[in-house]
């Protein structure tokens, strides 16, 4: 983008071309990027990380502008129209023109063609466009369920504790809109894929209680026991007393990838951008994108029944141990494995929204070289469908 000073964005905020500017602006960015009755506000103010309405959103451009870090990019919108993804040698950006709930209505009036799950994804996806309560622009409803329950496994408050808190906002708000329990805010936040699954790991990672050893009970390699004794106090006749009670050694939280895969090929543009890697990128021999390269192409020649679908997903792993503690007083490592989707465009794979969290693995030791035990999970549905991919290829041959 040439930053030269024509540019209507540098001319007086109360200039018709500059006020002409981001009414375009707000036209063409609104459908793409809103949410319900909002989007972020990039001024100079809310930098992009608050929620609001259109007319706010261009009284506050007016009267602060904008922040200089989105300046481009509000010229680019201001001047964007809606091109055709055909596939061609050309690389098309789509970064700031993702459209991510334009198609929700009609898919929400097809769903008779959809299973039990998306129909239940879509469903809290529109109530999650209700305000919070009637004059609310701050929050939706889905947006401060989401937060609330973050701050649940942020603070770790109880279950119980949690169903109290909700008890007390709708009693103090009677027009929240908010559920009434725990159990329904976690079945939210399940049905929209959010959730994981724990899973037991010997203590010195040798294996885990998963699969066919999920009901054992000490390890197969080196016979520690699967659970730790722990004494809770309990009340009993108004005495305090302690009563032993089994914990898991270790736990690992494992986020099953096949529903946020799902996900992506719900949104109508991320689904033309699965393709990307094909049908999206420049082919001159430069090396831009992992696509460009000589393993890539090793793995298209080894796999030819994968790579002929465009829209097999092409997925990089990487791990890294953090203290999450923020102290380094405290000896503690805990390392997640992240996915990073290679099918889309080198702008948007990298993003943080765009990476996948697969496993999370609990301190506070290292799992070193036995990082191998925690990701079967990820590895077996990884192998399940690539058998699915070549019986379909022999089926077809």
């Amino acid at each position: 983008m040439d930053d030269s000073n024509d540019l209507w964005i540098n001319f007086p905020k109360y200039s018709q071309d500059y006020i002409k500017g981001i009414k375009e602006f707000i036209k063409n960015a609104f459908p793409k990027v809103a949410v319900g009755e909002e989007m972020l506000c990039p001024c100079r103010n809310c930098k992009n990380i608050k929620w609001k309405h259109r007319d706010i959103v261009y009284d506050h451009l007016i009267c602060s502008g904008p922040l200089s870090l989105y300046a481009n990019w509000i010229v680019e919108v201001s001047q964007y129209r809606v091109p055709d993804y055909e596939c061609n040698d050309e690389a098309i950006d789509l970064e700031n023109n993702i459209d991510f709930g334009d198609n929700l209505e009609k898919m929400l009036h097809r769903s008779n063609g959809l299973n039990s799950d998306t129909k239940k994804f879509y469903s809290h996806l529109e109530e999650g466009k209700l305000p919070l309560y009637q004059v609310c622009t701050n929050f939706s409803r889905l947006t401060f369920i989401v937060r609330l329950y973050s701050l649940k496994c942020v603070h770790g408050i109880t279950e119980s504790g949690f169903g109290d808190i909700l008890e007390l906002i709708k009693e103090a708000f009677p027009a929240a809109n908010i559920p009434l329990s725990f159990n329904a805010a976690k079945s939210i936040i399940r049905d929209l894929g959010l959730d994981y699954k724990k899973i037991h790991a010997c203590p010195n990672s040798c294996m885990l209680y998963w699969g066919e050893n999920e009901k054992d009970e000490e390890c197969k390699t080196c016979g520690l026991s699967r659970w730790v004794v722990v004494s809770k106090t309990s009340t009993n006749d108004n005495e305090a007393e302690k009563v032993p009670r089994k914990v898991a050694a270790n736990v690992m939280r494992y986020f099953p990838l096949r529903p946020r895969l799902q996900r992506l090929f719900m949104c109508k543009d991320y689904s033309k951008l699965m393709s990307w890697h094909a049908l999206g990128r420049k082919k001159d021999g430069k090396l831009r994108h992992p696509a460009d390269a000589e393993a890539w192409k090793n793995m298209d020649a080894l796999y030819p029944h994968f790579s002929s679908e465009y829209r097999n997903i092409r997925l990089g792993v990487a791990s890294d141990g953090f203290n999450p503690f923020r102290s380094m007083n405290i000896n503690h490592s805990t390392w997640p494995i992240v996915l990073v989707n290679y099918n889309l465009p080198p702008w948007l794979c990298m993003k943080i929204e765009n990476l996948i969290l697969s496993t999370l693995i609990s301190g506070p030791e290292s799992p070193k070289n036995s990082i191998d035990v925690y990701m079967q999970p990820l590895i077996a549905l990884v192998l399940k469908h690539m058998m699915l991919l070549l019986i379909k290829h022999f089926v077809r041959s």
